[in-house]
């Protein structure tokens, strides 16, 4: 797995959206990128993504599509 292409993915994805994580959602996104960073494959991280979905949309303000489309570019790259 090329965790940088991931990982710029990841972050170009989030700044795309219209909002910073709330006082609340820090520790919880905090959790789910150590999570990210310990992952092994490409699958692995996409079962994050999916599973954080909710979390992910609501910290950074981010329509689904958009989630989606960086979804698909992580797929692209297994």
């Amino acid at each position: 797995m090329n965790k940088p292409a991931v990982r710029n993915i990841i972050e170009s994805t989030l700044k795309s959206g219209d909002k910073t994580p709330g006082l609340f959602d820090i520790p919880k996104i905090l959790k789910l990128k150590s999570s990210l960073e310990s992952c092994a494959s490409v699958e692995e991280v996409i079962a994050l993504l999916e599973g954080n979905r909710n979390l992910i949309t609501k910290a950074f303000g981010l329509d689904d599509k958009v989630i989606a489309n960086g979804i698909a570019a992580i797929k692209d790259l297994s």
